[in-house]
């Protein structure tokens, strides 16, 4: 299915081919799809099938970005197009690891990444009340707590990242904990979601936030890409061979409003069931109509408006913006890197 600007490949046995200009899908040699290449901003590849070399090379020609996620929820493979404006701005990534601005941004995406959880615990506050005045109470609460603990985050300083790492990571996941606190005090017990469990669910809820935060991954590794930037070289996450830190350093921004939302409206408007997961082997499995739906709201999510600084943008271009804004700041060119999020 082609949904504004991005083709999303899933299910199993299709075949991504080429004809002229155009990416042509197939399942057992019927069409089932063909789109001009030029048309398209990102392919999206999940499941199990097969894409042909013509196609990829056609897609890298027009700065289409190629991205493949397992059941997992995990991006396993990424093709894009030849490196962007890169040298004098990779050289500055790499110099910023060693003096403060490694430090400000780290701060910023941690910031900001605290300021999204804060507001939408309030949002969730809001809508229970009246209906569950204890919980909004208790959700609340989180709230008061996550605002010191983001003044705590204004108060570090430090040379250079390697020194100020470990607290800034101590106080994000103070911040977290009552976060996700705050996220199972609304998610119903039949999902057995209790916490934050990261790579290797083995519950619906997580399952979901692993999948949706994949989706989002491909689009700031692109932001990132298109920004002339090295994916791998970031700054609150340490480097580790095959790790895109500077692309989970931008994600923090993110995450909250682009997938934690659309999961918990998921969840809120019954739109899934406990009955719609299956564990196999301690891992939770996503029913191919979940997994369709997740992705539709994501990718729907992203080429949707936000007002950000009175100014009406979408939710890709923002990422996009906030990249370039990451790279403006280690060239000197702006004095500051602010993060982005949303008041509530």
């Amino acid at each position: 299915m082609v949904d504004m600007e991005r083709l999303v490949v899933d299910g199993w046995g299709k075949f991504v081919g080429k004809k002229d200009n155009q990416i042509v899908v197939k399942e057992k040699g019927s069409k089932l799809h063909q789109v001009v290449a030029d048309k398209l901003r990102q392919v999206v590849i999940t499941g199990g099938g097969s894409i042909s070399f013509d196609a990829m090379e056609l897609l890298a020609k027009n700065g289409v970005d190629l991205i493949v996620v397992d059941w997992r929820g995990k991006v396993t493979a990424k093709l894009s197009s030849p490196e962007m404006r890169t040298v004098s701005t990779r050289k500055e990534q790499y110099f910023a690891y060693t003096d403060e601005r490694g430090v400000q941004l780290a701060k910023g995406y941690v910031t900001a990444k605290l300021k999204n959880q804060y507001a939408l615990l309030g949002t969730w506050a809001k809508t229970r009340r009246d209906s569950d005045p204890s919980s909004a109470a208790r959700l609340m609460g989180h709230r008061q707590e996550i605002l010191g603990i983001i003044d705590s985050v204004d108060k570090i300083d430090g040379k250079d990242i390697e020194r100020v790492r470990g607290s800034l990571i101590g106080l994000e996941g103070s911040c977290s904990n009552l976060y996700w606190k705050g996220f199972g005090e609304i998610i119903k017990d039949d999902f057995e979601f209790t916490d934050r469990s990261g790579r290797n669910a083995e519950d619906g809820v997580n399952a979901m936030l692993n999948y949706g935060y994949a989706i989002l991954e491909g689009d700031v590794h692109r932001a990132i890409h298109f920004a002339g930037l090295d994916p791998y070289g970031g700054y609150l996450h340490a480097d580790r061979p095959g790790k895109p830190s500077l692309v989970l350093d931008l994600m923090e921004e993110f995450r909250q409003q682009v997938v934690d939302k659309n999961v918990m409206a998921l969840v809120q408007k019954k739109m899934v069931s406990p009955d719609d997961f299956t564990i196999k082997e301690g891992r939770c499995w996503l029913a191919d109509h979940v997994r369709k739906t997740l992705i539709k709201k994501i990718l729907g999510k992203l080429e949707d408006y936000v007002k950000w600084k009175n100014q009406n943008i979408r939710w890709c271009d923002l990422i996009l913006k906030q990249a370039r804004n990451t790279a403006k700041y280690l060239r000197k060119e702006t004095p500051e890197y602010e993060g982005f999020y949303l008041r509530w």
